[in-house]
């Protein structure tokens, strides 16, 4: 399978587009995705938003953005990057955060780097463990040999400060999402997309990712599957969600369902469903706690496989358990917070985070990212919080200090979906989807 010269320059011009600059999205701010480094006071917290990354510490207090173009991904109406935050160090805290061309690593708030061992590959997925120490990269690209589309899985065992390739293959599959078992980090759970013919894969690792086996997955009647966690004490259970309706069929996506497997994914029930997008999922620790929610259903609990049951009518955007407390995303405007900590298991929120009360950023030097290219920008941004002020918290660093995370305690027309006409076309079609997936997904316990 040859990808025509003229399909790989069309993958270049789509990749770029990826990537070029827009000052504005025309997206309502919205928090997306939170992680925290390890630790009942985590010595960093970052909050995905649709205009880029917020990086938090002094256990929320403190916050400083920076935007998409401080990474290298510049238009977030098409792509929603996913994250990571590696391991404290004496050197900081690495937050990794993937793009279309590669993955960029920053121990500090004022710009980002390339991670050299992934090189341009398209990124579709990073996790870490809980102690940050293990981060997976997975991800894309074109063999050079065939033309064709083939995948990579890269480990870091230091934090996400080095990577080495684990495996390179599965020719002619789009991996999607990725996760590592907390409790037993060599089993690892992968699903993907192939179309030729069109099924939905899940592959499972008992080495790290260095073998894996293929299976079917079985959606339930939905659409894409995403992994959400891996329960904490038992590397046999998974979570997958999955749309009950196609997100690509011009609109947002509604129902979603949520499927466990008890048998390491040879075999998935259907746990619940929501009746619009659950845009979050969270796990406690002993795994006897299950929540889930988003905009139209609030924020719903089980416990010990019970029925779930409403704990709050919060516009659920994103949620994630961490050390005894649940943090919860909301909308602003409705909830009066973006991101909350609750530490009752849902039923009363802690703010953290209100957009409209960050400043304008500071701290960094002329000829950094968030100085030069963020900076220039905040009034517009700023200017869809819905504030009449410039009044508010500084969300940067104070001006004098240093700015570094520390670790303290043929033809190439893309048809419909299916039935492309050369995988040329199926590649491209592939990619496409793959950035229009990823506004309409959040990954594993977020």
């Amino acid at each position: 399978m040859i990808v025509p010269r003229r399909c790989a320059l069309a993958l270049g011009l789509i990749l770029a587009a990826f990537t070029s600059r827009a000052r504005g999205n025309g997206r309502f701010p919205t928090a997306q995705m939170v992680q925290l480094s390890t630790g009942a006071h985590p010595a960093r917290m970052v909050l995905r938003t649709t205009f880029g990354v917020l990086l938090g510490d002094d256990d929320g207090q403190r916050w400083s953005w920076m935007c998409e173009d401080a990474f290298g991904y510049g238009r977030p109406s098409v792509w929603d990057p996913p994250l990571a935050v590696g391991a404290p160090g004496p050197d900081g805290v690495p937050l990794l955060l993937g793009i279309p061309t590669g993955l960029r690593r920053t121990l500090e708030v004022c710009g980002s780097t390339p991670v050299p061992e992934v090189g341009t590959d398209y990124t579709a997925d990073l996790s870490a463990s809980e102690d940050g120490r293990t981060v997976h990269w997975v991800g894309s690209f074109l063999d050079a040999t065939t033309g064709g589309l083939r995948n990579r899985v890269r480990a870091s065992g230091d934090g996400g400060r080095t990577f080495r390739t684990v495996y390179e293959g599965a020719p002619g599959v789009l991996f999607l999402t990725m996760e590592a078992a907390p409790s037993n980090p060599l089993r690892v759970y992968l699903t993907a997309r192939a179309e030729k013919p069109a099924r939905d894969l899940l592959y499972r690792s008992d080495d790290g990712a260095m073998t894996l086996t293929e299976s079917p997955l079985d959606l339930h009647g939905g659409t894409e599957g995403w992994i959400s966690a891996v329960d904490p004490t038992d590397p046999e259970v998974v979570y997958v969600r999955s749309f009950a309706d196609d997100p690509l069929r011009g609109r947002g996506p509604g129902a979603t369902l949520l499927l466990r497997s008890a048998d390491g994914g040879a075999h998935f029930t259907e746990v619940t469903r929501t009746t619009g997008a659950m845009r979050g999922f969270a796990l406690s620790v002993d795994g006897r706690t299950v929540w889930v929610g988003g905009p139209d259903d609030g924020l719903l609990r089980a416990v010990d496989g019970g029925a779930f049951e409403r704990v709050s009518g919060v516009q659920v955007q994103c949620l994630r358990w961490h050390a005894g407390s649940l943090y919860v995303c909301g909308n602003h405007v409705i909830d009066g917070f973006n991101l909350a900590r609750s530490d009752d298991g849902g039923r009363t929120m802690v703010p953290l985070v209100d957009f409209r009360t960050l400043g304008a950023p500071a701290g960094c030097a002329a000829g950094t990212a968030v100085r030069d290219v963020c900076a220039p920008t905040w009034a517009t941004v700023r200017s869809g919080f819905g504030v009449e002020s410039d009044a508010g918290l500084d969300a940067g660093t104070d001006a004098g200090t240093t700015a570094r995370l520390t670790a303290d305690p043929g033809g190439c027309a893309v048809g419909a979906r299916g039935g492309r006409a050369n995988v040329g076309a199926w590649l491209l079609g592939l990619l496409v989807a793959a950035g229009r997936r990823r506004r309409r997904r959040d990954y594993r316990a977020a």
